[in-house]
């Protein structure tokens, strides 16, 4: 490998590996804080999403007792409350199942004994439905569905839920007991729905690390090009007089000690140069004093 190649990949070497690295930990700490945020969003986003189905199903819990207040008042003397004639009632139906953000909804459901019946849905095919045998099939959504454990207002949790058309899907469910009732407000909310403005801030997440990753790729190119050009002309410059100092020192080998040596610089290749000329000089010097003797010798 020739010096001039050397000096060209030493040169590309040292002025690329650290733009490289530079670059690398650069696209590393964008990608570790865009991850970070949309993980700290993710739980933000998350905690919102919850903290309002909680509160909606508060807020049915509050309606309803309203509402089974009002019915009773007007319930006739002496005629037993049957809570199965709630179902029917347009006002308790209209405060029980209602919507829960865009995707999501709220029903009721009725404790008998270790059963839990569907009381009121959205899908009137559901409602009177015996909860008991989802337990085998998802475990998740049956421990929320129970009653609160002692101390506790409502229960809540996620589950995975099977859709009619077979994909599964995740929801958020809160389950809240109305005071005084066998009853108990279901609200439930797809997590799809709680994640969604996480799309709009990946996205804009994205556009300044493609955008990092073009302007890195566009100055990486730049910079190589220019080192490149720039180590060819300096290798040139230095290789030039060493490969004539070569030639120069080939030549003196050969006898042709009047070879010009054209350099004239002040550094290190000048000082190899001057070297030569005394070497040349010496040389010289040498065969005529060999010259001379050779002629005495020989009487002249």
């Amino acid at each position: 490998m020739s010096i001039k190649t050397k000096l060209v990949l030493v040169f590309l070497l040292i002025s690329l590996v650290p733009l490289t690295l530079t670059g690398v930990a650069g696209y590393y700490h964008i990608t570790k804080i865009s991850q970070l945020a949309l993980v700290q969003t993710r739980e933000s986003l998350k905690k919102l999403g919850e903290a309002m189905v909680e509160q909606k199903a508060a807020d049915i819990v509050k309606t309803v007792q309203i509402v089974i207040k009002h019915i009773r008042e007007y319930h006739q003397e002496g005629e037993t409350f049957n809570w199965e004639d709630l179902r029917y009632d347009p006002l308790f139906m209209t405060a029980a199942v209602q919507t829960v953000g865009k995707t999501g909804y709220s029903g009721m459901v009725m404790k008998k004994g270790k059963k839990i019946i569907t009381f009121l849905h959205p899908n009137p095919k559901l409602i009177g439905v015996d909860l008991a045998p989802i337990a085998k099939k998802n475990k998740e959504f049956w421990r929320i569905i129970q009653e609160p454990k002692p101390g506790e207002r409502f229960s809540k949790g996620y589950y995975d839920w099977k859709e009619p058309d077979g994909h599964i899907e995740r929801k958020f469910m809160v389950v809240m007991p109305v005071p005084n009732t066998p009853l108990m407000v279901v609200a439930t909310l797809y997590t799809k729905e709680i994640e969604a403005p996480l799309k709009d801030l990946k996205a804009t997440f994205e556009e300044p690390r493609k955008k990092f990753l073009l302007q890195y790729e566009i100055g990486g190119l730049a910079t190589a090009i220019v080192v490149f050009i720039i180590a060819i002309l300096f290798a040139l410059r230095l290789s030039r007089p060493i490969i004539h100092l070569t030639e120069v020192a080939e030549k003196i080998s050969l006898g042709e000690l009047g070879v010009p040596i054209e350099i004239t610089s002040t550094d290190e290749i000048g000082d190899l140069a001057d070297a030569l000329r005394r070497m040349q000089a010496s040389l010289r010097k040498a065969i005529q004093r060999l010259q001379r003797r050779h002629l005495r010798r020989r009487g002249y």
